[in-house]
């Protein structure tokens, strides 16, 4: 039986990094907000996404490190072991902090938490069925969807049977297996096969494109790909998986490729092909005309849906599937929903990737720089060259930035040690309108990783000072 109906200026579907940073938003500017969840607060990201991933990936990086600790005088007693239970452990308290810490944020700017699956049956009409199995009817001014995605279930067969995990399922597993194919090599997939080659896993990565994190910098491909194949992980990239199956007590991939069909055996196997939008429960939107577009819905630059006083906001809308952005769009949903003219700007988007060096991109690739058309400079400073890295034993990778006409920074790229952290320095640059020349001018902290920065600027300005250059004399400025 539902209850009264309840009146809110804003109603928020889905707490994930995009949902609670709109009802905390809203709450701020003043509006009566509530905020429905169905699974969890904190939602993919916090949950089984970028926060637990992150906790075992740092696990996975120091017990990787203790393997070669000798090389920098310090003797273990015995080899290192690893208990995948202990770590899993750590993680949950961490995820278990962060999301309490959230749902405490938003009850202190009074936010009602709705703990159910919610119905948008309308744009100023939501159902809420609670998990006791009460429903509550919420009555929305303005109504911000924020669903989140699923995993991709890719069209082939065999992705229900035993020991096929997808990466939801990759935070909990009861111990690292001995073998793990991991059919796809974006984002996600690189992050979780460094994790479990970290911990002793052999791991065989088999991708459809032509290379691995094929969206990024060719030579940040080529770097990771170089990376990966040296620490014992097999790529096959141009193998279009046909089917999983059983061989034994073994899992087997079969996967087209331009030889001919191979498979690949391992003990387990990890769908990690992306993420779809999840438009569950949207149905009376839909039959309003809500617009969609390859299953995600259509969103103009203020969040905007084209039914009036519906926004969307993060995966539900895919422009990047990432949190920090998810995170944004909701502070200019809520502000937009609320009377202000705030508008989205995708122009200067960090993109991290949290490998063995790290990766770190923001704007333009140099080959899509190229394309553009105009002058292009872009060159790389190694970390070999950089003292803190030397003395840190961090110097595998690079740091790379592209250049525009005016000296304008077009794009950057870094693989190596805190580039998730570092590229904001770029990004700040790129969001600012600096040029290299200002870069160049501003003094960097010695020794540290920043240095890098600015060497790779000067290096692209044709005039580096701690690395060689053939064509120094010719330094345009």
């Amino acid at each position: 039986m539902a209850n009264e109906e309840q009146q809110f200026d804003v109603v928020v579907i889905g707490a994930g990094p995009g949902g609670y940073v709109a009802a905390i938003r809203a709450a701020q500017l003043g509006a009566k907000v509530a905020i429905v969840e169905k699974q969890y607060i904190g939602g993919t990201c916090l949950n089984v996404g970028c926060i637990p991933s992150k906790a075992l990936l740092h696990i996975a990086q120091l017990y990787s490190e203790l393997r070669d600790i000798d090389k920098l005088g310090i003797k273990l007693a015995q080899p290192p072991t690893f208990d995948m239970q202990v770590a899993v452990a750590f993680k949950d308290k961490v995820v278990k902090q962060l999301t309490g810490g959230v749902g405490q944020l938003l009850k202190a700017n009074k936010v009602a938490i709705f703990e159910g699956t919610a119905e948008a049956l309308a744009p100023d009409q939501v159902r809420v069925t609670l998990k006791d199995g009460s429903t509550h009817m919420l009555r929305p001014g303005k109504l911000i969807l924020a669903n989140g995605s699923v995993p991709i279930r890719p069209p082939f067969s065999g992705l229900d049977g035993r020991n096929v995990l997808f990466s939801d399922d990759a935070m909990n597993m009861p111990g690292a297996a001995k073998s793990l194919v991991c059919i796809g090599g974006g984002v996600i997939a690189v992050e979780l096969a460094c994790m479990y080659n970290a911990l002793g896993t052999k791991v065989t990565i088999v991708e459809m494109l032509p290379s691995i994190i094929a969206n990024e910098d060719d030579e940040v491909s080529a770097a990771l790909t170089k990376s990966l194949t040296k620490r014992g992980v097999e790529i096959a990239t141009g193998a279009t998986v046909q089917s999983i199956s059983d061989a034994g007590d073994m899992k087997r991939v079969t996967a087209q490729t331009e030889s001919g069909p191979k498979t690949f055996d391992a003990e387990a196997v990890l769908v990690a092909v992306g993420r779809k939008a999840n438009p569950a429960g949207l149905d009376g939107l839909l039959k309003a005309g809500l617009a969609m577009e390859r299953g995600r819905v259509v969103a103009n630059d203020h969040m905007e849906t084209n039914l009036p006083g519906v926004y969307a906001i993060g995966d539900l809308v895919g422009r990047t599937w990432l949190a920090h952005v998810a995170m944004t769009e909701g502070e200019v949903a809520a502000e937009r929903a609320m009377g202000h003219d705030s508008v989205m700007d995708y122009n200067v988007v960090p993109r991290p990737i949290f490998t063995f060096p790290e990766i770190a991109s923001v704007g333009l690739t140099e080959r899509q720089a190229r394309e553009r058309g105009g002058e292009v400079r872009a060159e790389k400073f190694p970390w070999v060259a950089n003292g803190k890295a030397l003395a840190s034993n961090e110097t595998e990778g690079f740091t790379k930035v592209i250049i525009g006409d005016y000296g304008e920074i077009l794009g950057a790229a870094i693989f190596g040690p805190d580039a998730t952290n570092l590229i904001t320095e770029f990004s700040l640059a790129m969001r600012g309108e600096l040029t290299a020349d200002e870069i160049i001018a501003t003094i960097h902290p010695h020794p540290t990783y920043s240095e890098a920065m600015r060497e790779a600027t000067l290096a692209a300005e044709g005039r580096a000072v701690h690395i060689f250059q053939r064509q120094a004399a010719a330094a345009k400025r």
